[in-house]
């Protein structure tokens, strides 16, 4: 066949061919505004409403949305939109409307904006039931978007997301998702990468995720009464309402601020999440810092009533160092007290804005051996008290005199066996059945200590294995021996009611008698 009949007979069919392909696009155009806002109100619960909108042809099929806002259901006047969208560009091609239809190359949102309401704001009842979408995107572009949760109390708090990927979208197969964000509690910079998908209609809870994150930056010093920088890195994979998650945190200058002690502070953990409302279980979590390690365990989940998540942990060290958890709280430069220690607690810290210590709420067992107190003047005390207890002449010891504090030079006697039990609410310890022992005698004491103040005020006994007047030398010794009958104990020795009050740094002990 020449090129002549060719074209003659080739044209025509080619021109009938594109009449056809036209009619059929014009009678399923799918870029009309009416079906646009059709398929957005199918998949998602709200009115959805335009400023302008204009469908494109050339080069590619598409349309161009401006103003887009999405009220939720049922809302009046007065509430806010879930979401804001300041453009949204739709792109396609004519083949893919032709072999695959609902297939979409490109969706691009520019100012993407999402506004959420506090927990337990009421939301109207209404009959929408969601819509199994068939339409499939190859990506999704929403550079510079945000979201913006609002709290019953306290400023709203917004997350920033310069950049946002999702490829392969449809309700058929997983989603791949990049996205860099800017989270404000603690305010820190987040990078993760994944899948997520294929939705779940029947139950949400059941869509599959997986992926990773590291999360860098995040200044903690925005929690009244800590500080430092956080790094982070996790692995994630499950369902969406049980995500199994093992990660490191990093923090090089973790501070208790009142303490000024900067510490390094390294962690692992496994967690588990429920994405369906950001409650975490904390099934293992290993926190090492200078020579200690804390085991713990707990949730971070909100309960009905709060605003925000309540975290609960049990924590337990074994052969740790008494003198590197005292470091983290305590102000001044050498921890009061050195030596092995191991203890249980169980702790709970409530949502708010009060300062740490305020805020903490903790109950616990300890235990500490071979206890060496750092201020040489209160070590040469305990000292001078275990010879006079067993009865020994006393070694003469010389403390600093400007009472700094420091490793004593010679340590002398330890304390034994120092145990208790404490509770701490708002900045005051409570110590009850607090005992330990010196070598000659033994102590049982009650009574409180402000983190704040640094206020000391214990009550307890003291036994001695010699009597009350061998406790102390020369011409007092003399006048006290009379006094020996009302302190004897049974066998031998003397029962001492005792107190320790002050401040932690000028504490003042002696023997608690009633006043007249």
């Amino acid at each position: 066949m020449s090129l002549k009949k060719l074209v003659l007979f080739g044209l025509p069919t080619l021109l009938l061919a594109l009449t056809i392909c036209a009619v059929v696009l014009a009678r399923h155009w799918p870029f009309s505004q009416a079906r646009v806002r059709q398929s957005l109100q199918s998949t998602f619960p709200a009115t959805v409403t335009f400023k302008r909108f204009r469908s494109t042809y050339f080069p590619h099929p598409g349309c161009v949305a401006e103003g887009l806002v999405f009220a939720r259901l049922g809302s009046t006047n007065g509430t806010p939109p879930v979401v804001t969208v300041e453009q949204l560009t739709i792109q396609a091609h004519y083949l893919d409307l032709l072999l695959r239809p609902g297939y979409l190359s490109e969706i691009v949102l520019k100012k993407f904006r999402v506004h959420i309401q506090p927990i337990g704001t009421p939301v109207e009842e209404s009959n929408w039931q969601e819509t199994p979408s068939t339409t499939r995107v190859g990506e999704i572009v929403a550079d510079g978007s945000s979201i913006q949760i609002d709290r019953a109390s306290g400023s709203p708090l917004l997350f920033a997301i310069p950049s946002l990927r999702l490829e392969s979208v449809t309700d058929k197969q997983p989603l791949s998702f990049t996205v860099a964000l800017h989270i404000p509690l603690p305010p820190g910079d987040v990078r993760a990468s994944g899948k997520f998908g294929p939705w779940n209609y029947d139950d949400p809870g059941q869509t599959p995720v997986a992926g990773e994150y590291t999360f860098q930056n995040a200044d903690l010093s925005v929690f009244h009464g800590i500080a430092g920088i956080l790094y982070a890195h996790d692995k994630f994979q499950g369902i969406l309402r049980q995500i199994d998650s093992s990660g490191t945190v990093d923090i090089p200058n973790f501070m208790v601020t009142r303490s000024d002690h900067a510490i390094h502070l390294k962690s692992s953990f496994h967690a588990t999440v429920d994405g369906t409302n950001g409650d975490i279980q904390l099934d293992r979590v290993t926190v090492n810092f200078l020579n200690t390690s804390v085991l713990a365990k707990g949730e971070i989940a909100h309960h009905p009533g709060q605003d925000g998540k309540l975290t609960t942990m049990d924590l337990s060290v074994q052969n740790g160092h008494i003198q590197d958890v005292l470091r983290v709280f305590v102000h001044g430069h050498h921890p009061p007290l050195q030596g092995t220690t191991s203890f249980r607690a169980h702790v709970i810290l409530p949502p708010g804005d009060q300062p740490f210590l305020h805020k903490l709420r903790l109950v616990g067992d300890f235990g500490i051996e071979d206890g060496q107190f750092a201020k040489p003047a209160t070590q040469i005390s305990v000292d001078t008290l275990s010879q006079r207890a067993l009865g020994e002449k006393v070694s003469p010891a010389v403390a600093p005199a400007n009472g700094d504090e420091g490793d004593a030079s010679d340590p002398g006697g330890v304390i034994s066996q120092l145990a208790g039990h404490v509770e701490l609410r708002n900045a005051t310890a409570t110590l009850s059945d607090l005992r330990f022992a010196v070598p000659g005698a033994s102590a049982r004491m009650q009574g409180t200590y402000n983190l704040d103040t640094l206020a000391i005020d214990l009550h307890g006994t003291l036994k001695t294995d010699e009597e009350f007047s061998d406790l102390t030398s020369g011409f007092k010794s003399v006048m006290l021996k009379p006094f020996n009958r009302f302190f004897r104990k049974k066998h031998a020795g003397a029962v001492l009611p005792v107190h320790l009050t002050g401040t932690y740094k000028k504490p003042e002990a002696g023997l608690d008698l009633p006043a007249k």
